[in-house]
């Protein structure tokens, strides 16, 4: 006899949804996810949000301290540092982004054909990105800056190169391990041509660990060109960077200190925030380290 039941069976929970839930059920990640948003609010709204214009000079209201006219004070030139804090992120964020793009396109290029190429084209290709490797990222970036010259364009190519080693030997890690699975090899069976194989079957697998890494180099790219525009090999004036902010307010670091505080305080929240924000990212997409931030 068959005994019919009312209950109903236990509804399969929303795996994207625990994950988005566990991503934001952490203090520090939730604080780096509003700094990040607020930094590209400033970045896409400058011209709405900052109160005066960033390139305006008034050399009588110079090196002004903090007021309810100026709330960061002024520069050495009369320029409202708060405006060029709220115009510097947009530096910031460009930079950081498309320097990002940049070494993601050339690494994850170079790493897919010496993974799946091999032989004598992959020793040839990981050996230069070994020898980038060796050398110190802002070293590196300071003789490219030097060879390619200043400018938001020229800074943006020079953090690509610096950053695309890293891109290239995740990527090559990563295809070495796909293409010897089973469906890889049945494709190539099938008689599916090797780019084709590529696109298909082991680019999509790359794509996560260097979504993980380009979050997590995002603020690495803000530093270092913060660091450049400090030794002057990055952004030239009149275009505000909080890193030419920090080495203009340094010669006045005494008599009005604010400007280089403040720029230093917006680089190292920002960097934080992008620094966390990656940890989770990594977490996220890898179950193994989820919840170890």
């Amino acid at each position: 006899m068959t005994v019919l039941s009312d209950a109903k069976p236990a509804a399969t929970p929303n795996l994207t949804k625990l994950r988005v839930k566990g991503f934001f059920s952490r203090v520090p990640v939730i604080i780096g996810s509003v700094i990040i948003l607020t930094v590209v609010v400033f970045a896409v709204a400058a011209p709405l949000i900052a109160p005066y214009d960033p390139a305006k000079q008034d050399v009588v209201a110079r090196l002004q301290p903090m007021s309810a006219e100026h709330w960061f004070g002024t520069d050495g030139l009369g320029r409202d540092v708060l405006s060029r804090l709220i115009f510097g992120s947009r530096t910031s964020l460009l930079v950081g982004l498309f320097s990002t793009l940049v070494a993601g396109c050339f690494g994850m290029a170079i790493g897919l054909i010496a993974g799946f190429v091999g032989k004598w084209v992959d020793s040839i290709m990981m050996r230069v990105m070994d020898a980038l490797m060796s050398i110190p990222i802002i070293i590196l970036a300071l003789f490219l800056g030097a060879v390619l010259g200043r400018g938001l364009g020229n800074i943006i190519l020079c953090l690509g190169i610096v950053m695309t080693p890293s891109y290239a030997r995740v990527t090559r890690g990563q295809v070495l391990s796909v293409k010897q699975l089973d469906y890889v090899t049945a494709a190539r069976v099938s008689g599916g041509t090797g780019l084709k194989t590529v696109v298909h079957h082991i680019f999509p697998n790359c794509l996560a660990p260097n979504m993980v890494l380009a979050t997590m180099n995002l603020g690495v790219a803000i530093l270092v060109e913060a660091a450049l525009s400090f030794l002057g090999m990055g952004i030239a004036e009149p275009t505000p960077s909080w890193g030419g902010m920090v080495s203009q307010g340094k010669d006045v670091l005494t008599t009005a200190p604010t400007m280089a505080v403040a720029a230093s305080l917006f680089i190292v929240i920002t960097v934080w925030a992008f620094n966390v924000v990656g940890d989770a990212v990594r977490d996220l997409l890898d179950p193994r380290l989820r919840g170890a931030l």
